[in-house]
């Protein structure tokens, strides 16, 4: 079963044949996720359009699903507990915690409680790739400087 976070709304680990239709689908949504414009779909008699970022989203969850894994949809605004935020960065809960009271990601007390919105969280994995992907490109390139690749 997949993990709840938040508010949001969880879906268990997909079937080898749900897996197998979302892996044909998300192909099939490849080549409409790149532009920035709306995409007509169809639903029985009605067609609507799809705005580009829905698009994206649905490739990502069916290529998720695809590979076997459960999904779970939460509002940005959501507020997490620390145990939910900890659970979504895999990290541990008292590493998250030291993270909050460092102030390295907001938070706010409920009682004696904290509470992380999911978009602080999104933004602090974000910002800890990017730096992680520069150290790596900045180690990538001594080693080329320095004749090891």
């Amino acid at each position: 079963m997949a993990t709840r976070i938040g508010a949001g709304t969880a879906y268990g680990i997909p079937s080898e044949r749900d897996a197998a239709v979302a892996g044909r689908a998300g192909r099939a949504l490849e080549a409409l996720v790149e532009g920035t414009q709306p995409v007509p779909a169809r639903f029985g008699d009605e067609t609507v359009d799809l705005p580009a970022p829905a698009l994206r989203l649905l490739r990502d969850i069916l290529d998720r699903m695809a590979h076997g894994k459960g999904v779970a949809l939460t509002p940005l605004h959501a507020e997490l507990t620390t145990r939910q935020a900890a659970e979504f960065l895999q990290v541990s809960r008292t590493h998250l915690v030291q993270l909050l009271d460092a102030g390295r990601i907001p938070c706010r007390k409920v009682g004696s409680h904290r509470r992380v919105r999911a978009e602080d969280i999104l933004a602090w994995r974000r910002e800890t790739e990017r730096r992680r992907r520069e150290a790596l490109d900045g180690l990538t390139a001594r080693d080329q400087k320095l004749g090891l690749q």
